[in-house]
């Protein structure tokens, strides 16, 4: 399969009851928008997608009069896509979709180790399949860039379809909350 559609199955597959319009799904996959428009159109033929148009307030700012800055709400409509949940084989499409490894073990390994001097590095909650964990990625290391660590996670949400919570600690942090058995 593809990857842009790859990518789009995660992200509708772990947010089943959520809606996103165009723009923050192409945000979110990092797919172009032509390939994004395309994909999600076949996935709109078989009837997995849906679309539909919603409600959102907004402020229009009135420019005439630079005194009066107040805004008024306005409604505008938006298009947004969703999961069609009376999908016929959703349960086990999600199922599949979740499952499958988003990234290989050995390639997430060297992923991290390129991040600067990790000590520890520690996968549980979106990587086991469990949403009740607190953090996904525990990283522990010195010399470790927070751009570096952004641009990788950014990357990683993208390929998942779902926002990774991470924790991140240079080694003298880490021995004290390990030494205070937080």
């Amino acid at each position: 399969e593809s990857v842009p559609k790859v990518r789009l199955l995660r992200l509708f597959m772990h947010n089943p009851g959520e809606h996103f319009a165009f723009r923050e799904i192409v945000e979110r996959t990092k797919i172009k928008p032509s390939t994004a428009r395309s994909e999600l159109g076949k996935l709109m033929k078989i009837n997995l997608i849906r679309e539909k148009k919603i409600a959102i307030k907004s402020q229009e700012q009135k420019t005439r009069h630079p005194r009066r800055t107040k805004g008024k709400e306005k409604q505008e409509k938006i298009l947004v896509f969703m999961v069609n949940p009376e999908f016929g084989f959703l349960a086990e499409l999600r199922d599949l979709v979740i499952k499958s490894s988003v990234a290989s073990r050995k390639r997430l390994t060297r992923q991290v180790k390129m991040l600067g001097k990790v000590k520890l590095a520690v996968i549980s909650g979106t990587f086991l399949n469990n949403d009740r964990s607190r953090t996904d990625l525990l990283i522990v290391g010195d010399d470790i860039g927070k751009r570096k660590v952004q641009n990788f996670l950014s990357q990683l949400e993208s390929e998942l379809g779902k926002s990774i919570s991470y924790t991140l600690m240079d080694t003298d942090e880490f021995k004290y909350r390990m030494n205070m058995y937080d």
